[in-house]
């Protein structure tokens, strides 16, 4: 201030300027009042003392911030981005914080960037956590992006386009591709398994190459199918032939309002799977190879020859057949000839024990030496295989066009002699960008597997394998068949050995998916977008069965089969955010979409040679047929977002479908959905909770449908089984109902995502209520209409429970990581209704029996108010040990009553001591198909999976288990074989060594008494459907363990790659359960049947490299 009243003193005195010459010639410069000189002196010195201060002020702060200054001096940092395996990551965002610079690596991973000393980089990309990095003196900077748990912006797939994860209201699981890739499968399916809350994946048949099923939140009918829609890239189609390295994401979509707008056929949910696409960049070549081998996890574990031998001696001098025990032709006899295929037999006089062969004393006649071969079939007919995998993709582009291409091949030998499969993939995708606003994608998908498997595990595998371990493996009688394996016990029991022999059975299908997508954004929020779609899949089967000692008719059979399904559809969408608080979105689109399926079968028998397995080398043309059908299906569907702040949010769907299905009336259905979501994190009373990172309550509500019904069941059906006056004819088998309407679900679910501890704990958990009505079930007609029944729209079901998924990051350091996954559904079923049929609580099947009060118990089948999958049969009240107990037990009408204790038949339903006393249920004293107890439930209630990653430096350790619980099994299988049936010429179980014999104590046996051929001869103690044999099948499985290392990235550099992982795996290791010779993984009430598949599980260990160039 005083400088500032200086200035103005020295500017208004030179206003008034004068020169006044002085004395020595000078000059004074100034005015009469104010001389100059003085005042500017005085203004200079002023001057000077004020830039003395600030000068020492600035000085002092240069020298205190001097480091600082030279810190921010610019340098050039580079370096590459790798995710947790180990594989370089192109398009990851790198930017200095609080800036606007940044860049983005190439498609090496690489990156190089001008930075200061004390900048911050931030290091982004969709899938993976944030990093920030602090610059210090480091020239180049390696980043290890570790997957995001569930990011709040993780893009998930929904029908017809994709939405944040934090904005979706409805129940969607989502599974990343990479989950499929760490171990040897050969189908998606078997690499699921527990590992998406609220599906229940499982194999309901083990042979190389079959598909697993998927069942969402129980499914929704009694007699329709429960099977989810699948669409691969928006193509319906099952999982069949794809390969799972080319999966990017999985998304399944459980409750009705995510599935709405896929409308008649997604009552039981809906399957997204997307593949790989294309990224911009250099090249990038990928290639895999892994190899594994392969053996059962388990089977029936079978007595050698010597135990079988000495057992089967014993019980069978007891039983009513003991003279073929020295008749030629039977197992256990010791009068087999060397032509017999059976090798048992006395030793000679003078004769040594042929090589190979095992001997033990006759336990009926010690002085006697028994010889005999001892053949394990299990291990001849299931041993190690190989099994292999090679992938080769290639992907890159610019901003302009980008493409992604994979060919893989997949071969696996089979444990099961004769079950070999493989299957080759082909894929190409494109995606150019034609002009700033029209975008073009296309998708070229093709597949071939091949397989060979049996045509009725039943024949050969339930019964086959009871080959008993005395059976010669190949004939050595002097004639036509020496040298060739030897079958089962009888013609309707070839062993697998046998079978594979004799029998070629091969099934061929290709698969091609044609996709093309234009997308045209009209304004800048506007898009329309057009798809068209084809998919193919051509089956070709052939059979022959060449002359065996068995059956020499030389049948040959082909079939062929030719679906294919074209789809059009257009949709347009609209995005706009307003006031940057309002975000809405709109979208309506059409659908068509045709099926046209084609099946042709035909047979020859008698022909003149085995090398002629064509049908043209037969002799009798034994049969044929054809079958055509058409199905269409027309759709409009539309969907309306809204979200205030992100923080309110409400989705509303719909579809109209029409169905050619239905008769006209009754052709269309409409199926709404609307959720809504409460991101009540964000609330300003939230935020001084530390704790929470993330709370986001969800609803829904909405209606779907099931057109899984028969193509023509409306219409009614025709048979072409009779003729009429020499010539054909065709007569009306089912009647027509054209009032029949589609199944309809509708569903409530009531969910929440929390978030914890800045996400380092995540958890989801969805409670859902699926009830369906107009179930169409069957009701029976009176005699007088010609029909037995009709198709009705006359049920309802429940389908309740929960799903959760737990999400944890336990451990987080710079080189060490512990991250857990558990996923748990728990789904309860209730019949509501059934169509009235006079019976209690309109009972369809099952048991009614008269009490001895004269009132009837109704039990079994299906019921009002009873859950669907029970089981019911036999159950034992205790093992008779004395002649009194005997003497005293309940008729038992299956029972033979032969005594072995006496070598005498005491009549029909007589018991003796070792024999089983059964429960009386009616309480009239005797045993029959009345006397039924609940054994079981066929369905588990409970599922889920528990999943730990461990990762160190470039190691990353993946332990996997899954559960099932609440399910049995009537092992009808193991009960089978426990009954040494067909004449005692079976394999003997360990299991017989568990059975009571005299002395021992009964309530510790786990068995009756073994004594022979149960079934045909003697008292029934091993029976069908019995406590005895019904095993709870819940299981814990160590399904995967997989081992992976990552080579530096310096290394690789060093040799010109940029990416190399080794891993060593194993897949389906071992089964925790109760269930005997059998995978647990699916409930029956009896697996002794043609619809069981008795495959056992199989389990591999790999070792695979996944090179990147």
């Amino acid at each position: 201030m005083e400088i500032l009243q200086q200035y103005i003193q020295l500017k208004n005195s030179l206003a008034n300027l004068s020169l006044t010459p002085e004395k020595g010639g000078e000059t004074s410069i100034g005015t009469s009042r104010f001389p100059l000189n003085k005042l500017l002196k005085q203004f200079i010195i002023k001057i000077v003392t004020k830039m003395r201060k600030i000068f020492h002020f600035h000085l002092i702060t240069f020298l205190l911030f001097c480091p600082f200054l030279l810190w921010a001096q610019e340098f050039n940092l580079s370096g590459v981005v790798v995710d947790n395996t180990g594989e370089t990551l192109p398009g990851v965002s790198i930017a200095v914080k609080g800036t606007t610079r940044g860049v983005i690596t190439d498609m090496n991973g690489a990156f190089q960037l001008k930075v200061s000393k004390g900048e911050t980089l931030v290091f982004s990309y969709v899938g993976y956590d944030e990093q920030q990095i602090l610059i210090t003196n480091q020239k180049i900077l390696n980043i290890r992006m570790e997957p995001t748990t569930m990011g709040l912006d993780e893009v998930v797939v929904v029908g017809y386009g994709t939405q944040s994860k934090r904005t979706v209201t409805s129940a969607i699981s989502k599974v990343d591709g990479e989950t499929l890739k760490a171990t040897p499968i050969n189908t998606v399916g078997e690499g699921l398994k527990g590992k998406i809350a609220g599906v229940r994946v499982y194999n309901e048949n083990n042979t190389p190459g079959a598909e697993a099923t998927f069942l969402i939140r129980g499914g929704s009918s009694i007699s329709q199918s429960n099977s989810p829609l699948i669409l691969v890239d928006g193509v319906e189609r099952s999982t069949a032939g794809i390969n799972p390295n080319d999966i990017e994401s999985i998304e399944v979509l459980k409750d009705a309002a995510s599935s709405a707008i896929y409308g008649s056929r997604a009552s039981n949910g809906v399957v997204l799977i997307t593949t790989r696409k294309g990224k911009s960049g250099a090249p990038r070549v990928t290639f895999e190879a892994s190899f594994a081998n392969e053996n059962v996890e388990r089977m029936i574990e079978y007595l050698d020859a010597t135990q079988a031998v000495t057992i089967m001696r014993d019980r069978w001098a007891s039983g009513p057949s003991p003279e073929k025990l020295y008749l030629d032709g039977y197992a256990y006899s010791s009068g087999n000839t060397d032509a017999s295929k059976f090798s048992t037999r006395y030793l000679r006089d003078g004769e040594s024990i042929p090589a190979g062969w095992k001997s033990v004393a006759d336990p009926l006649d010690p002085s006697k030496t028994l010889i005999f071969e001892d053949n394990d079939w299990a291990s001849t007919c299931f041993k190690n295989a190989l099994w292999q995998n090679y992938y080769v993709g290639i992907e890159g582009g610019t901003e302009k066009l980008s493409y992604v291409g994979s060919i893989g091949y997949m071969k696996d030998s089979g444990v099961g002699v004769g079950t070999a499969f493989d299957r080759f993939n082909a894929r190409t995708n494109v995606t150019a960008k034609i002009r700033e606003n029209l975008t073009f994608s296309s998708n070229i998908d093709y597949s071939q597997t091949n397989s060979e498997e049996y045509a009725s595990q039943y024949q050969v595998i339930s019964r086959g394998l009871m080959t008993p371990a005395v059976q010669r493996k190949y004939w050595v009688s002097d004639n036509e068949w020496y040298g060739t394996p030897t079958p089962g016990p009888n013609s309707s029991s070839p062993n697998p050995s046998f079978y594979s022999y004799f029998n070629d059975n091969n099934q061929r299908t290709n698969r091609l998916g044609l996709v093309g997508s234009l997308d045209w954004e009209v304004l800048k929020g506007w898009h329309a977008v057009g798809t068209a779609s084809l998919f193919t899949q051509n089956s070709h089967g052939d059979t022959f069965m060449r002359a065996n000692p068995m059956n020499g008719t030389r049948k040959a059979t082909t079939n062929m089969t030719d679906e294919q399904r074209k789809k059009l559809e257009f949709y347009t969408s609209y995005t706009r955010t307003f006031a940057d608080k309002h975000s809405i979105s709109a979208m309506v689109g059409y659908s068509y979409q045709q099926y046209l399926y084609k099946y042709v079968y035909a047979a020859t028998t008698g022909h003149s040679s085995d090398k002629i397995p064509t049908l043209n080398g037969g002799s009798v043309y034994s049969d044929a047929t054809s079958t055509k059908q058409e199905d269409v299906n027309i759709g409009y569907f539309g969907r309306l977002n809204y979200d205030y702040l992100k923080r309110y949010m409400l989705t509303a769907t719909f579809r109209e479908d029409g169905s050619s299905r239905f008769a006209k009336g009754n052709q269309w259905g409409f199926f709404p959905g609307l959720s809504v979501g409460w991101v009540m994190s964000d609330e300003p009373f939230m935020q001084n909770i530390g704790f929470i990172s993330n709370l986001k309550w969800r609803g829904s509500y909405g209606q779907t449908g099931n057109n899984s019904i028969g193509y023509y069941d409306a219409l009614g059906l025709y048979a072409i089984t009779t003729s009429y006056d020499q010539s054909a004819a065709t007569v009306s088998s089912a009647m027509p109902n054209k009032a029949l309407e589609w199944e309809t679900s509708t569903q409530l679910d009531l969910g929440f995502d929390l978030g914890l501890f800045k996400n380092r704990i995540i958890l989801g958990i969805d409670y859902f209520n699926k009830i369906t009505d107009n179930l169409i079930t069957s009701k029976v007609l009176p005699n007088t209409s010609g029909y037995g029944s009709i198709l009705t729209n006359l049920g309802k079901v429940r389908f309740r429970g929960f799903d959760a998924e737990i999400t944890t990051r336990n451990i987080v350091k710079k080189d060490f990581t512990w991250e857990s996954k558990f996923t748990i559904t728990y789904v309860k079923n209730k019949v509501l209704k059934l169509p009235e049929n006079g019976r209690d609580k309109n009972r369809q099947g099952g048991y009614s029996v008269k009490m001895q009060d004269g009132t009837t118990k109704e039990f079994g089948g299906v019921a009002e108010g009873e859950p669907l999958g029970r089981f019911y049969g036999y159950k034992k009240d205790f093992i008779i040990t004395t002649p009194e107990q005997a003497a005293n037990a309940r008729y038992d009408t299956s029972s033979k009553g032969w005594d072995w204790t006496t070598k005498q038949k005491l009549g029909v339903g007589k018991k003796t001591i070792g024999d089983y006393e059964w429960k009386d249920l009616n309480g009239d004293n005797i045993i029959n198909s009345n006397d039924m107890f609940l054994l079981g439930n066929t369905i588990p209630h409970t599922t889920g999976g528990l999943n730990n990653t461990f990762t160190y430096k470039g190691f990353t350790l993946n332990v996997y288990l899954d559960f099932a619980l609440g399910h049995s099994i009537s092992n009808g299988y193991l009960q089978r074989q426990m009954c040494n049936f067909m004449n005692g010429n079976t394999s003997l179980p360990a299991e017989i060594l568990k059975c009571w014999n005299v002395g021992d104590d009964p309530s510790k046996a786990k068995y009756a008494r073994f004594s022979g051929n149960d079934s045909d001869e003697l008292n029934k103690n091993f029976r069908d459907n019995s406590d005895v044999f019904t095993q709870k099948a819940d299981y814990l499985c160590i399904r995967e363990i997989s081992l992976q290392y990552a080579l530096p990235q310096a290394l690789l550099a060093k040799i010109g790659l940029k990416g190399l992982v080794l891993t060593l795996a194993g897949n389906n290791l071992h089964y925790f359960t109760e269930v005997i010779g059998l995978s647990p993984e699916v409930g029956a009430s009896s697996t002794y049947s043609g619809s069981f598949n008795t495959y056992p599980p199989i389990r591999k260990f790999s070792i695979g490299c996944k090179v990147t160039l």
